[in-house]
């Protein structure tokens, strides 16, 4: 038997805290959360594990409309539509000498790119399987035209140039 091994970004949003969240150390006590029996209603931590549609934000060769039409096989008469957006608490590295890598950065720190609304769970594995397990799947806040949303991002997982 030949076996082929699908390489993915990992994926696990935690309901009971903020982890993991692009530019926080959710293990730091400002970040965890409060015993719910202190709070009058229980506390919300953003976006859930099979939440759809979600705001995804891109930094690299995603944010090109060939490229994800590419990715997700979509029908040439559905044009994916990119939104300039940005996002904080991030930076870009590099690895492996030319790809580009988001990782957590200081807090003020701003990385500009596109926002794309994935509207379903095989298109969200699809952009996993071409990010490959190089990379993993985090919560972010990402700002569209002077608005914020919650959504997610790739961030890359090994070590940078």
């Amino acid at each position: 038997p030949l076996f082929v091994r699908v390489g993915m970004a990992y994926k696990e949003l935690s309901s009971h805290s903020l982890y993991p969240t692009l530019g926080k150390d959710t293990t730091l006590p400002q970040f965890r959360p409060q015993d719910p029996h202190l709070l009058g209603t229980a506390p919300l931590f953003g976006r859930t594990q099979d939440e759809y549609p979600v705001w995804y934000f891109f930094y690299g060769t995603l944010a090109s409309v060939p490229k994800l039409c590419s990715v997700l096989s979509l029908p040439e008469d559905e044009i994916p539509v990119l939104h300039k957006a940005s996002v904080m608490g991030g930076k870009l590295e590099t690895w492996g000498g030319k790809y580009n890598a988001l990782i957590d950065g200081p807090e003020t720190s701003r990385v500009e790119g596109s926002a794309y609304r994935v509207m379903s769970k095989e298109h969200e594995d699809e952009l996993r399987k071409y990010e490959t397990e190089a990379y993993e799947v985090v919560r972010c806040l990402i700002e569209i035209d002077g608005a914020t949303v919650q959504g997610c991002t790739f961030r890359f997982v090994g070590e940078v140039d």
